[in-house]
């Protein structure tokens, strides 16, 4: 590297903490001059996303750093983390200069030594800047994920190339095919960071001192050159072969070409890598699976939006629940809420119903003991936050009630949940459906806002997805009653049940899908199934069920009716056309006017050149 000795004499003298903003990018990208350190701190609140104006503030920051006398770059966030990534909504639309593989590649390529200091998370593009950098420094609080395959994508700035060449095959392939977020200890391990900052240090003032000791030192390493990771090409290439083995036949592509590009990897120079992690990546944001992935993101954000009243209030975080009614789901209620260390009071007017859910509760964490996914303890303090009570008397106690009886009487207001019954004045209709993460719909609507906000704390403390509907849901059931109808009709028609199914599998309802090309005939059915649930998302929407089609298509997902990756029936009118679509319905409508008589809203929409998302 380039000897940074007069760089270092002869560097401006800077006090600390000075800061000069650079033009119209000030607010995103601030730059201070610290002696010979040229400090860069991206400050876009509230994840430092790297979107294209953030992205030309620090291309002017290099610039500086370039045309100057400094002798090394420290690179930051502002606050606790470093930048959560790409600017997903640039997605799809033409890539402003300079891009983020462009800016990577030139921080690699930069004169003088690039360090960077993770604090809080770095994600996808984020970790990617860090992997360009010549020195990767962590708090023990940092957090680094390359989540780009939950959007149906790789990354693509270069983490492909680079990461493989810091930690292997087996490492790289592990982190981009789960998505999963690791810790610095972790990062270290493996080799991705080259030093955890401990804390009770002050992680800024030991970056700095860090970066002008790479400077001093004269030499410094890019991550393009290194071959660290290719020291057993053996086991690179069995963990290639091993994850291929094991996502033959997946549905989606993005796996697949995380693979070839680690192999690329190893194969190809830099230069030629990176042209063919950007070919696959182009790929990928083209296709279908990527656009659904990428909607049913923007999609659940949308949809979990609570009214501004409830919104603006910071509810207590629940500590008491009371659970009326100890038939139905009240024993899985009362174990969930017992995980989550709520103090819980199961009552009921019938010892015998009581006696049954306690002995269901038990028995169900004695074989969660016995799994070895329950420690004994944990039973004993369960059972000692859960107190059985004959009758409501106690329910006042709680600072939430959930009820699945219709005969509940309160001494006192309170926060009241009525799952499967029709709620009392005040109270919130519930509706759930068990998933991985539970969905739960909420009627937040007519409840004050101070006992929503506490019953949306509740929920969230027990690890439901939370979406706000209005009164006549749920909106799940609505949408799998379209499917159970749509799917009967063909039957009917003597349409073979193995063809519907095969139908189903390859479009990704009621399932994860699978690969493969379908038939004419399966395509059809397909159609037929998502048109059904769209036209009933759009009835939802007209009766203020659903808010609009993102709570849809998210409750579609969550649900499980249909696949991920599908984006949701809404999204999939959206992509087949609303005139298309509209056509379609009118022609089935003739066979099953309740199921396909198109929605008045269908008309609106397309009267006002509009789609669902629009």
């Amino acid at each position: 590297m380039a000897d940074n000795a007069g760089r270092l004499r002869g560097g401006r003298k800077g006090r600390a903490g000075s800061m000069s903003g650079l033009g119209p990018e000030g607010e995103k990208v601030r730059v201070a001059r610290i002696g010979a350190l040229l400090e860069i701190v991206i400050a876009h609140p509230p994840v430092n996303a790297l979107g294209a104006a953030l992205r030309a503030g620090l291309a002017a920051a290099l610039d500086q750093a370039e045309a100057g006398d400094a002798a090394a770059v420290l690179l930051r966030g502002e606050g606790a983390l470093f930048s959560a990534g790409a600017d997903i909504a640039e997605f799809g639309q033409a890539t402003a200069a300079p891009s983020l593989s462009a800016l990577c590649s030139r921080i690699e390529d930069l004169p003088i030594p690039v360090v960077v200091l993770l604090s809080g998370p770095a994600l996808g593009g984020g970790l990617e800047l860090a992997l360009a950098s010549h020195l990767r420094l962590a708090t023990e609080a940092a957090q680094m994920s390359l989540p780009e395959v939950h959007l149906g994508l790789l990354p693509g700035a270069g983490g492909t190339q680079r990461l493989p060449r810091l930690v292997g095959g087996v490492a790289a392939l592990d982190l981009m095919l789960s998505g999963r977020v690791i810790g610095a200890v972790e990062a270290l391990a493996i080799g991705l960071i080259d030093r955890v900052i401990p804390t009770g240090t002050e992680a800024v003032p030991a970056a700095r001192a860090a970066a002008l000791a790479l400077a001093q030192a004269g030499t410094w390493r890019r991550s393009g050159e290194l071959r660290d990771g290719f020291r057993d090409v053996g086991a690179y290439r069995a963990a290639l072969d091993a994850a291929r083995q094991a996502r033959a036949g997946a549905r989606l592509p993005a796996p697949g070409r995380i693979i070839d590009c680690v192999e690329a990897a190893l194969l190809l120079p830099l230069e030629q890598g990176l042209a063919f992690e950007s070919a696959a990546f182009g790929d990928l944001l083209a296709a279908p699976e990527s656009a659904g992935l990428r909607h049913a993101f923007r999609a659940e954000r949308a949809a979990r939006r609570l009214p501004p009243a409830v919104a603006r209030i910071e509810a207590p975080v629940p500590q008491r629940l009371a659970i009326w009614g100890a038939g139905g789901a009240a024993a899985t209620l009362a174990r969930r809420a017992l995980q989550s260390g709520l103090a819980v009071m199961l009552a009921d007017p019938q010892r015998e119903a009581l006696v049954a859910a306690l002995e269901a509760i038990a028995a169900a964490q004695e074989a969660e003991v016995q799994a070895g996914r329950m420690t004994p303890a944990a039973r004993d303090a369960d059972w000692a936050r859960l107190a059985p009570a004959i009758g409501p008397a106690r329910l006042g106690e709680a600072d939430v009630v959930i009820t699945t009886r219709d005969d509940l009487v309160l001494p006192a207001p309170r926060a009241v949940l009525a799952l499967g019954v029709m709620p009392p004045p005040g109270g919130m209709a519930l509706s759930l459906v068990e998933q991985a993460q539970p969905l739960a719909e909420l009627v937040l609507e007519g409840a004050p806002p101070a006992r929503a906000a506490l019953a949306v704390a509740l929920a969230r403390r027990l690890g439901w997805q939370v979406i706000p509907v209005g009164p006549g849901g749920p909106v799940s059931a609505a949408l799998a009653t379209a499917l159970a109808e749509a799917v009967a009709h063909m039957e009917a028609r003597k349409v073979p049940r193995a063809v519907i199914a095969q139908a189903l599998s390859l479009a990704g309802i009621a399932g994860e899908g699978r690969g493969g090309r379908p038939s004419a005939v399966e395509e059809v059915i397909a159609r037929r199934c998502f048109g059904a649930m769209a036209n009933a998302g759009a009835r939802l929407i007209e009766a203020g069920v659903a808010r609009d089609a993102a709570v849809v298509d998210t409750v579609a997902i969550a649900a499980g009716i249909v696949a991920r990756w599908t984006g949701g029936p809404m999204h999939q009118a959206d992509r087949r056309g609303l005139l298309v679509l509209r056509r379609d319905l009118k022609v089935w409508a003739a066979e099953a006017p309740a199921l396909y008589a198109p929605a008045p809203l269908l008309d609106r929409l397309i009267g006002e050149g509009r789609s669902f998302a629009a």
